[in-house]
């Protein structure tokens, strides 16, 4: 594999264009979504005097991190990008979540509410001023190489045209969490309940008293099988993982993996069934950038976006950045790369040539060979996340994520699945570069000091 990419852009060398002409007064940068990555970009455009515009598909800012209702499609029809249901917390302690140099009031707890979060949203906008930089009701359908600039085209959602904006620089934000990875068994067509992705899940009360089918372990399907063992008539969870497994109720049953749906029901792998009324799979999310053009160069799919040079810059065209294209990372991770492209956009430092992004990129192609992963995991970062922020503190010159945020991310990890159902209860206080603390918070652990 590795030596075919080399051969590969190798032959692509004497088409790669370098953008030039940084931070000129009269560019204009195009931020691709309003959730939290696009708003970590707009914040430091803003403070570095770019130019800038961001486009929003919805009429809110947020992200999956807005609650919104609708289900499929929102009010002006376009798909609803948001997962957000009601109850959520965070999963991890704010601290790796924060937008560097802006954190929480204090005593917010360590694992605010998803209410909450959006709140800290709201409030990050507010402080920086820059919600009139955000375009919304703006659905961007392409982004095309052309004449040495970006095209980007947009449906207004208002009156349903196509406009089309040039653009000198890009920067995808659009986010992880948008197109829902269904799996797929025999019989499901059959099956006279609905099932469901948890992208379209929104409260719990939907399924009072009723059968329901879980399918999955990462964050989702644990959460919900929380948030539903004391609300279903019975919970049914097909997972694989095996973790230290709380009693979350006597109506809860585990099962393993699914051989077929029947009319009314499952059968598993062991050979047991269960009758049940709805299912919802839990089963993750494609990357999905339907809107970037061939012209860009890149090679995109639901598993990876390649080559991107610190998995942020399209080396092809590196006036293209993308925000949030990495794996097992912090959310502050997304801050980090959204000030390194700023820092880039406003000339503050410049990249190396083409051809050493290349070969960098393709180290870390190697690097993945040399310990038996795959090409789909050429976005991941991992147990490499505290040199990745050493090295964009390096190149860019961005504030330095402390290092003690590996240490508390890798600690929770372990933790969630040890005490699955009292882990959000503890708080975390980072003492220094290098250590934190942690203590019991009880039910203080709801409170949301946050007004805006």
């Amino acid at each position: 594999m590795y030596n075919f990419l080399w051969l590969t852009f190798l032959c692509l060398s004497p088409f790669l264009e370098y953008a030039v002409g940084l931070a000129l007064p009269d560019s204009r940068t195009c931020v691709i979504g309003a959730g939290y990555s696009g708003l970590a970009a707009a914040r430091y455009l803003k403070q570095y005097g770019v130019n800038f515009t961001v486009f929003e598909a919805s009429r809110h800012f947020g992200g999956t991190w807005r609650f919104d209702p609708h289900v499929g499609t929102d009010e002006d029809g376009i798909p609803v990008f948001t997962s957000m249901y009601k109850n959520l917390r965070t999963n991890t302690p704010r601290m790796t979540m924060e937008y560097g140099g802006y954190p929480f009031p204090e005593g917010t707890p360590s694992y605010p509410t998803g209410t909450c979060f959006y709140k800290y949203l709201k409030s990050f906008v507010k402080h920086f001023g820059f919600e009139e930089n955000i375009q919304f009701r703006s659905y961007v359908m392409s982004v095309k190489w052309a004449n040495r600039h970006w095209e980007l085209t947009y449906m207004n959602t208002a009156d349903r045209a196509n406009y089309t904006v040039p653009c000198d620089f890009v920067i995808v934000a659009s986010g992880q969490y948008i197109k829902p990875k269904m799996a797929s068994f025999p019989g499901m067509d059959t099956f006279r309940g609905k099932i469901i992705h948890s992208h379209d899940y929104r409260d719990p009360a939907h399924y009072e008293g009723r059968r329901v089918l879980l399918l999955g372990s990462g964050a989702s399907g644990l959460d919900l099988a929380m948030h539903l063992s004391n609300v279903t008539a019975k919970l049914v969870h097909s997972h694989h993982r095996k973790y230290n497994e709380p009693y979350f109720s006597d109506r809860y049953v585990k099962k393993p993996d699914i051989k077929e749906f029947t009319p009314n029901g499952v059968i598993f792998e062991d050979g047991t069934f269960e009758e049940i009324d709805d299912a919802i799979f839990c089963t993750g999310y494609f990357y999905s950038h339907p809107f970037v053009d061939k012209s860009s160069g890149l090679t995109l799919s639901g598993k990876f976006v390649l080559p991107l040079y610190r998995h942020i810059v399209n080396i092809r065209h590196p006036s293209m950045t993308f925000l949030g294209v990495v794996n097992v990372v912090i959310t502050r991770t997304m801050d980090a790369q959204a000030e390194y492209v700023a820092s880039l956009i406003a000339g503050k430092f410049k990249l190396p040539s083409q051809e050493d992004m290349l070969r960098s990129w393709l180290d870390h192609v190697h690097t993945l060979q040399a310990n038996n992963k795959k090409i789909v995991d050429v976005n991941t970062v991992g147990d490499d996340m505290d040199n990745y922020f050493a090295n964009l503190t390096a190149e860019a010159g961005v504030a330095r994520v402390p290092p003690i945020y590996k240490e508390i991310r890798d600690f929770n990890a372990v933790n969630r699945l040890d005490d699955l159902l009292n882990y959000r209860d503890y708080d975390y206080e980072v003492l220094s570069q290098h250590d934190y603390k942690r203590s019991y918070m009880g039910q203080r652990s709801l409170q949301c000091p946050l007004e805006i």
